[in-house]
């Protein structure tokens, strides 16, 4: 769990102290480890010589519920994707029955919306991301499926295409996949075949339907013509393709990158919301982002002023901008627009 140094004067009632909080003189403790913090005990600290306090911020098995065995269910399936991604980029052989194997497990132990969020937020290293990214989008799909209301069918066929959606990347030159800096105008015409490679991956296993291997062929198709490989619009993108690009570039975003810092949940909702409307399915789009912006209440927050703050409410009208607690006041950033969001903590 990540510990973090704050000042006691930004501590707040519910955070769980990391490290004992003790007398440097006699060594009495005033706080001890993993005990949440209350009011009463605030101010006592307060009347001490004690500045600083380590605390446990955003605790996953607390917030999230991500379990010890949620995680190495979720490791698993990284290592098992890895594998079988590597398998691909060395002999162009997609192993669809373990694919499916994976894709069993996930729906399996993955049956709870809190531990497919945590993991998504917990799991964020650059050097796994080709990895993490084909798991994530695929517990982000099921996801969506949930709570557009389609039958269990159609979530396996969205956990299982999110699994496969960028496997044509194997066949792209890893220094081109991988490059550190922003990709050349050729580098990312290359980047923009990949969807083909996909598709030309799965087209003769007759096992899969067709809409699958469109819907992974179009995932980066965009409602208003705007995407690749073709340029279709609006209808003629199907809704699995739809889904996809939805889960696809909310977990880009929030992604740390050979080429790309993370950002908090929060600026990907407002960029989703408003930088790219028009180009992914509004209603699809905001059935996602609705949803999942209310699994962020309870986290903690840093914000541009330098004071930490829980979310303790979603705002439906602006659902980037919560209302915030800073120990004893509210800041309701829809009102008051002068402080924004920059990371969980």
């Amino acid at each position: 769990m990540q510990k973090l140094t704050i000042p006691l004067s930004k501590s707040m009632p519910g955070m769980i102290v990391a490290e004992p909080i003790r007398n440097l003189d006699t060594g009495v403790i005033y706080v001890g480890a993993d005990q949440e913090l209350n009011a009463d005990a605030i101010q006592k600290l307060k009347n001490t010589d004690i500045h600083e306090i380590k605390i446990f911020v955003n605790t996953w098995d607390n917030v999230w519920k991500v379990s010890k065995e949620t995680k190495e269910v979720y490791n698993r399936c990284t290592e098992a994707a890895k594998r079988l991604l590597n398998q691909i980029a060395y002999d162009n052989v997609v192993d669809f029955v373990a694919f499916k194997k994976i894709k069993d497990e996930m729906a399996d132990k993955f049956n709870d919306n809190y531990k497919i969020i945590g993991c998504i937020n917990l799991f964020k290293i650059a050097d796994s991301y080709t990895y993490t990214h084909s798991i994530n989008v695929a517990l982000l799909s099921t996801l969506i499926g949930k709570w557009m209301k389609y039958g269990k069918d159609m979530q396996d066929s969205l956990m299982l295409a999110g699994l496969l959606h960028d496997i044509g990347k194997m066949k792209i030159d890893k220094n081109i996949l991988n490059k550190p800096d922003k990709l050349t105008d050729d580098e990312f015409e290359v980047i923009k075949k990949h969807p083909v490679y996909s598709y030309e991956l799965l087209q003769e296993n007759r096992e899969i339907p067709l809409d699958f291997k469109v819907g992974i062929l179009m995932h980066h198709e965009r409602m208003d013509g705007s995407g690749y490989p073709y340029g279709v619009y609006n209808e003629n993108i199907n809704d699995i393709a739809k889904i996809l690009a939805i889960a696809d570039t909310y977990d880009a975003m929030i992604s740390e990158r050979p080429y790309q810092k993370k950002r908090s949940p929060f600026e990907v909702i407002q960029l989703m919301q408003t930088g790219i409307f028009g180009k992914l399915d509004p209603k699809i789009l905001l059935t996602f982002l609705s949803n999942i912006a209310t699994y962020y209440i309870g986290t903690y927050v840093t914000l541009s002023n330098g004071e930490i703050g829980e979310v303790v409410a979603i705002n439906p009208l602006c659902l980037y901008r919560p209302i915030v607690r800073v120990q004893d006041r509210y800041i309701d950033m829809y009102t008051d627009d002068s402080i924004q969001i920059i990371d969980i903590t």
